[in-house]
C-alpha cells in the first residue's frame, strides 16, 4: 500500500513538473541590424500603395516558413493598398504564384529569411535539469532577411539586410519571476510572457519592408522624371537636318 502511493505521487509530481515546463518559457525579442531605424511612414495607413502592382518572392530558408512569410506580407502589403502577388521561390523547383496579376509588376520585392546563428545550450540545459528548472535553460537564436526591391524591368532601387535575434529562456523560476513582473509592473507592450515577441517583431519587420518599398517607389519617381517626353528631343542631341549652325 505504501509502495503504491509512493508510486501515485511520484507520477503526479511528474505530470506537474512537465505541466510547469510547458508553460515555463520566456523569449525576449533584440532588434539587431537595420530594425532599430525609426521609419516615416504609418504601416496602418490604407493609402500608402494605393494600387501599386508588387510582386513578392519569398526564397526559403534555413528555420524559416517562406510560405508563412508570404502570407503575412501580401496581407500587410494589401492593407496598405497595394494589389501583391505572392511566390515561394524553393531551391530546386518554383512555386506558382499565388495569384494571377491582370498585369505585370510594378515592382518586385525578393526577401530571403535565414537562420544566421543559434547558441547551443547544452550546459545550461544540464543546469536547468539537476535544479529542477530552477536554473533556466537559455538558447539563443539569430536570423537575417536579405531584401532587394526592382522596378518591372529588374533595375535594383532598393536593397537591406534586416537582422534580429531571439532569446529564449525555458524554466519555471525564470517564467514564475516575470509572469508576476509582466502582471504587477510591466505594461501590456512590454510583456515578455506569451507570444509578445512574434508581435513586436512583425510590426518591425514589416514597418520596415514598407518603408524600403516607399524609398523604391520614390527612386522609380525621380527616375522617371529624368526621361524625355514622347516626341521631344534629348537635350544636348543632334540637331535637325539643315539646321543653322
Amino acid at each position: 500500500m505504501a509502495l503504491r502511493l509512493q508510486t501515485s505521487v511520484v507520477v503526479r509530481a511528474g505530470w506537474l513538473v512537465v505541466a510547469l515546463l510547458g508553460t515555463g518559457c520566456v523569449t525576449v525579442y533584440q532588434p539587431l541590424v537595420g530594425l532599430q531605424r525609426p521609419i516615416a511612414i504609418d504601416p496602418a495607413w490604407s493609402n500608402t500603395f494605393d494600387g501599386t502592382r508588387l510582386l513578392v518572392r519569398c526564397h526559403q530558408g534555413d528555420g524559416v516558413e517562406a510560405d508563412q512569410l508570404c502570407r503575412n506580407l501580401r496581407s500587410a502589403f494589401s492593407k496598405q493598398g497595394a494589389v501583391v502577388t505572392t511566390e515561394v521561390v524553393r531551391a530546386q523547383a518554383r512555386a506558382a504564384p499565388a495569384t494571377k496579376p491582370e498585369a505585370g509588376p510594378a515592382f518586385v520585392m525578393d526577401v530571403t529569411s535565414r537562420r544566421v546563428a543559434q547558441r547551443d545550450a547544452f550546459w545550461s540545459t544540464l543546469l536547468c535539469i539537476v535544479s529542477f528548472t530552477l536554473i533556466p535553460q537559455v538558447e539563443e537564436y539569430a536570423f537575417a532577411q536579405d531584401v532587394t526591391v526592382r522596378d518591372g524591368q529588374g533595375f535594383l532601387l532598393a536593397q537591406q539586410t534586416f537582422q534580429e535575434r531571439f532569446i529564449e529562456s525555458f524554466g519555471v523560476g525564470v517564467w514564475a519571476l516575470n509572469a508576476v513582473l509582466d502582471l504587477v509592473v510591466r505594461p501590456k507592450a512590454e510583456k515578455v510572457t506569451g507570444d509578445g515577441y512574434k508581435e513586436e517583431f512583425t510590426t518591425d519587420l514589416h514597418g520596415h519592408l514598407g518603408q524600403l518599398l516607399y524609398n523604391a517607389t520614390v527612386r522609380a519617381r525621380v527616375m522617371r522624371s529624368f526621361e524625355p517626353e514622347p516626341g521631344r528631343p534629348r537635350a544636348g542631341g543632334d540637331k535637325p537636318t539643315g539646321a543653322a549652325p
